[in-house]
């Protein structure tokens, strides 16, 4: 993930709070970014993952733990870059509609990746 910080801002020891969480099941790297666009950071889960963890399956029930890791990145990201992570309304509307209720199913199973 590349962040809009320099290098020398981000250091392995003081990444925020999403990732620190993760203590030492990740393993993360920190490289600038190509044409001094910024850093990039990136985290992988320690250790084997059982192709059950990885299956399709899995991933759209929201079980693949790399779904959790990807989110601590966005939420680091966002912190690094801004200090906050930012959230949606809830509820966005006063009243729920069918298309709403079907817009946030798909929304709350794409939140791992952010891919429907």
């Amino acid at each position: 993930m590349t962040i809009n910080r320099a290098p020398r801002d981000i250091q392995p020891e003081k990444l925020p709070s999403p990732l620190r969480e993760y203590g030492d099941r990740i393993e993360t790297r920190i490289t600038p970014a190509p044409g001094d666009r910024g850093t990039e950071l990136a985290a992988r889960l320690k250790g084997p993952q059982p192709d059950a963890a990885r299956s399709l399956p899995a991933r759209l029930a929201g079980r693949d733990q790399r779904q959790d890791l990807r989110r601590a990145l966005r939420e680091a990201k966002a912190l690094l870059e801004t200090g906050e992570v930012m959230r949606p309304d809830t509820p966005p509307t006063t009243r729920e509609t069918p298309g709403g209720k079907l817009a946030g199913l798909l929304s709350r199973r794409a939140g791992g990746e952010r891919v429907l």
